[in-house]
């Protein structure tokens, strides 16, 4: 099986999410191709791929809009293969944190048309040592404020592999 990875990123967590998954794909017998959304060129050659990953990282409760560009230009496609939908966020790990998680999939999907086989809310990572003075505030009031927790002085990976090697197992499962 041919399966296509097209990612959108922010801070990077969700290209090194993109390039476990690829590397977990071959891992288990199959071609895989990892795009960055930002960098796409035509899509005529979608059309060789048997399934799809996509995953997108939420800021400001919106993921990047490449992704939801892509998405929209191939719902139809997305929609007759298989395809999965890796929606990454700081919600998807914070405390009461999943239903606002899901609600950003949920208006992902609704303003997309697209249907993905299996959707799943990933945590992803804070990066305090990139911030700026700014960010660094808005991170310590919001995030740090719901999570309890209070250093900035390191970076932070929320990210749940084992939760994703699940699912991708799943995904290729019931794709193939």
């Amino acid at each position: 099986m041919n399966v296509l990875i097209v990612y959108g990123t922010t801070e990077g967590q969700t290209r090194k999410i993109a390039e476990w998954t690829a590397t977990h794909v071959r891992e288990r017998g199959h071609q895989t191709e990892r795009r960055d959304s930002a960098a796409l060129a035509s899509g005529s050659d979608l059309e060789t791929f048997h399934a799809f990953i996509i995953a997108a990282s939420v800021h400001q409760q919106h993921h990047q809009e490449t992704i939801t560009n892509f998405v929209i230009a191939h719902h139809e496609l997305l929609n007759a293969k298989p395809s999965a939908f890796i929606s990454v966020s700081l919600s998807a790990v914070l405390e009461e944190g999943e239903t606002e998680a899901q609600k950003y999939v949920d208006r992902f999907v609704s303003v997309t048309r697209w249907q993905p086989r299996m959707t799943l809310l990933l945590g992803g990572a804070l990066r305090f040592t990139e911030y700026d003075y700014f960010q660094e505030q808005i991170v310590k009031f919001i995030v740090m404020k719901r999570s309890g927790a209070t250093s900035t002085e390191r970076n932070r990976e929320f990210t749940d592999w084992n939760a994703l090697a699940s699912f991708v197992n799943g995904f290729l499962e019931t794709a193939t």
